[in-house]
C-alpha cells in the first residue's frame, strides 16, 4: 500500500501551513518516529511553502491503520491542536499516485505548471535516501512522477509568464510600483525562492537590490552573478532602513520581522511594499498596522495567479493526459510488484503437493509409467496454476485490491 497525507494549499490557509511545516531537523524526527514501527517501510516529507506531505508504503496493515501512525507521529512532533486534524487530507493507492504526479508536474500548485517544485521534490527524495527510507517502490514511484513532470514541461508552455510564486511575487512589485527599475529593494533569503526572485527582478531591470542571507558566502555568491550589493546578516536593520521593497523567503520557525522591531528602522518612505513568501511565515501579520506599508503572503499571490492560470488553461487538458498516461504505467507495474509474490507463492505450493503426492506412489509403477505420471501431473499443475491466477487478477483488479492478493498469500503460504 502506498499513501500520502498531508495539507496543502488547497486545503489550508498558511497560518495552519506554518504550523505543519518541517525543516531537515523536524522532518529527520518525524521519519524515526514513523519508522520506528513494522508497518511503514518507505517515508519521504515534502515540506515547501505550499505543502507539507508525507509520502508512505506500508505492508501488513489496513488504510486507518498506516493513518492512525502518521496521524500520532505528526501529533507527537508539532503538538498541534485537534482543529488541525480537519485540513489534513488523506489518499491511498491510485489515488495516491495521482495526487503525486500532479505535484510534482506543477499541476496542483499555486501557480500551474510551476518548476520550482521539481527541485523541492528532488531534494525531498535525497534527504529520504540520506535517512535510509527509500526502498525499490520509492525510486521507481519518484522517478516515474520526475519523468511525468519532464514530459509535461516539454509539451506545454507552463514555463512561460507566472509559473512560479517568485514571478508572481515580482508581478505584484511591478504593480505596486510603476518604475520598478528605479526601487530600493531588499532580498532576504538566497535559496531556490529568493534566487528565482532575484533572476526576475534583474529582468525587469532592477539594480539597486541589496541580498543578505545567514550564510554570507551563499549571498555574495548571487550577488555576484546579478551585480547586487551584499548586506550582512547582522545589519538587516539598516538595509529596512533604505528599502521601498523588502521580499523575505528565509528559512525559520519564527518571523524575523515585525511591527515594533522595524518601525524605528523606517526611513519615511511615502510607500513601502513587503512581500513574505516563508512558511513558516518570516514576517508578522501585525507589520500590516504600518499605514504606509503593503504587506503580502504567499496567499495574498492568488490574483496573480489566477490571470496565470486563465491564460494556461488551454494547455491543461493535453497536461492532464500526459498525468493519466504515466500514473497508468505506474500503476501497472505496482499492480504487477503486488501479484508477483503471490503467484510464487501459488507456484511453489502447487508444485510442492504434487510433487509430494507423486513420489508417494513412485514404487507402484514402472518408469514409463511413473514419467506418464509426471508429465499429466505438470499438465494438471500448469492448468490448475493458470486458473487460480488468471481469477486472482480479476478479483484484485490486477493486483489493485490488495486485501484479496493477501488473502491468498495466506492460503498459499509455504511455510504452513
Amino acid at each position: 500500500m502506498i499513501g500520502v497525507i498531508g495539507v496543502s494549499h488547497k486545503s489550508a490557509s498558511v497560518k495552519v501551513r506554518e504550523q505543519l511545516a518541517f525543516d531537515r531537523e523536524e522532518a529527520d524526527l518525524l521519519a524515526r518516529r514513523i519508522l520506528s514501527g513494522e508497518y511503514i517501510k518507505e517515508l519521504v516529507i515534502l515540506s515547501t511553502c505550499n505543502r507539507t506531505e508525507i509520502y508512505f508504503s506500508a505492508e501488513n496493515i489496513c488504510t486507518n491503520g498506516a493513518a492512525k501512525i502518521i496521524h500520532g507521529a505528526l501529533q507527537g512532533v508539532k503538538n498541534f491542536s485537534e482543529d488541525i486534524q480537519t485540513y489534513l487530507f488523506q489518499l491511498f493507492h491510485h489515488d495516491t499516485v495521482r495526487h503525486f504526479f500532479r505535484v510534482t508536474s506543477g499541476m496542483d500548485s499555486m501557480i500551474v505548471g510551476e518548476y520550482q517544485i521539481v527541485a523541492q521534490v528532488k531534494n525531498s527524495y535525497a534527504e529520504a535516501e540520506e535517512r535510509g527510507s527509500i526502498g525499490k517502490l520509492f525510486h521507481r514511484f519518484f522517478n516515474k512522477a520526475l519523468e511525468c513532470s519532464k514530459q509535461v514541461r516539454m509539451s506545454t508552455p507552463f514555463n512561460r509568464g507566472a509559473c512560479s510564486v517568485s514571478y508572481a511575487a515580482v508581478e505584484k512589485c511591478f504593480e505596486q510600483f510603476c518604475d520598478l527599475e528605479n526601487r530600493n529593494i531588499l532580498l532576504v533569503g538566497t535559496g531556490d525562492t529568493g534566487e528565482l526572485v532575484l533572476k526576475n527582478l534583474h529582468k525587469k531591470g532592477c539594480r539597486n537590490i541589496s541580498v543578505t542571507n545567514r550564510t554570507e558566502e551563499t549571498a555574495r555568491k548571487l550577488a555576484s552573478e546579478y551585480s547586487c550589493n551584499v548586506l550582512p546578516f547582522e545589519q538587516l536593520m539598516d538595509g529596512i532602513h533604505t528599502a521601498e521593497i523588502i521580499i523575505t523567503s528565509i528559512a525559520g520557525k519564527e518571523p524575523i520581522f515585525n511591527a515594533e522591531l522595524i518601525q524605528p528602522h523606517l526611513n519615511g518612505h511615502e510607500k513601502v511594499l513587503m512581500i513574505d513568501l516563508g512558511v513558516p511565515r518570516n514576517i508578522h501579520s501585525n507589520v500590516s498596522d504600518i499605514p504606509f506599508i503593503t504587506l503580502y503572503n504567499v496567499d495574498d499571490l492568488e490574483e496573480v495567479i489566477a490571470m496565470n492560470a486563465e491564460r494556461k488553461q488551454e494547455y491543461v487538458a493535453v497536461a492532464e493526459a500526459i498525468v493519466d498516461e504515466k500514473v497508468k504505467e505506474f500503476t501497472n507495474w505496482l499492480n504487477g510488484q503486488n501479484l508477483a509474490p503471490a503467484i510464487r507463492n501459488i507456484d511453489k505450493v502447487i508444485d510442492a503437493i504434487y510433487e509430494k503426492e507423486l513420489n508417494a506412489f513412485k514404487g507402484e509403477f514402472s518408469d514409463d509409467e511413473f514419467e506418464q505420471m509426471r508429465k499429466f501431473n505438470t499438465h494438471m499443475s500448469k492448468k490448475l496454476k493458470s486458473r487460480i491466477v488468471r481469477r486472482l487478477k480479476n478479483v484484485s483488479d490486477n493486483g489493485r485490491l490488495t486485501e484479496y492478493v493477501s488473502v491468498i498469500n495466506q492460503l498459499f503460504d509455504k511455510n504452513q
